[in-house]
């Protein structure tokens, strides 16, 4: 169970990420003007916002889902997976050879 000590550090520092997100809100909203454009086109404000939180409330995810997994299941197949190793080794290699490192006794060599 925590302490009254880390309690008050817990509430110290959320008081402090609290000011900070402000101090952030604050100069956004001066760098886009945002009180200006919200009197100005105050439907135009309400429909970015609208948009903003569907897609950071997960409103694409159904339409965007199929096409992750066919990524997901395309990148994790066992060709893809083989071809990534042997990159992955080709560039350690490359940079074996860049920093002046011999190859291990026994290693054959392939050019």
């Amino acid at each position: 169970m925590a302490g009254i000590g880390e309690m008050g550090d817990v509430n110290e520092t959320l008081r402090s990420v609290t000011e900070q997100a402000r101090e952030v809100w604050d100069r956004f909203s001066e760098e886009v003007e945002l009180e200006r454009r919200l009197r100005e086109s105050p439907m135009a404000v309400l429909g970015v916002a609208a948009a903003a939180g569907f897609v950071l409330g997960g409103g694409l995810w159904p339409v965007i889902r199929p096409f992750v997994k066919a990524a997901t299941r395309a990148a994790l197949s066992p060709a893809n997976l083989l071809a990534i190793g042997a990159a992955v080794g080709a560039l350690r290699a490359a940079n074996r050879e860049e920093e002046g490192v011999t190859a291990p006794p026994g290693a054959t060599e392939t050019h």
